[in-house]
């Protein structure tokens, strides 16, 4: 497969961060699991479509936002070694604005190509 697009965004204070821009459907359902992996479901729920999301933790969304991060964000001021990391290492005001820019991939509001 060739190399996806990506994307270059500056944070507010000058941090240079590229992302891919889109998931592909294998990085999308390997987001999905990891909230569908902390569900408990017996076969009767299934058959009746009843879910219950109270005995899911909060650490969930930690998990699908860090798996998310690990699939779209490509470098941090030029360095592609431990982006994420280099990423978490950032005042939470950027991280904010990477994030921000990252689900708006994850949940594009129109089709993608």
């Amino acid at each position: 497969m060739a190399e996806r697009e990506t994307k270059t965004i500056t944070t507010p204070a000058g941090n240079v961060v590229v992302l891919r821009s889109y998931l592909t459907g294998r990085e999308a359902s390997d987001i999905k699991a990891v909230m569908l992996s902390s569900l408990k479901m017996t076969m009767s729920d299934l058959e009746n479509k009843k879910v219950d999301l109270g005995g899911i933790s909060g650490s969930v969304i930690a998990e699908q936002e860090r798996k998310t991060l690990e699939c779209l964000v490509v470098s941090v001021n030029g360095d592609a070694e431990n982006p994420v990391e280099k990423l978490l290492d950032l005042p939470s005001t950027e991280y904010d604005a990477v994030l921000k820019e990252v689900e708006t991939i994850k949940n594009p509001t129109t089709p993608g190509k």
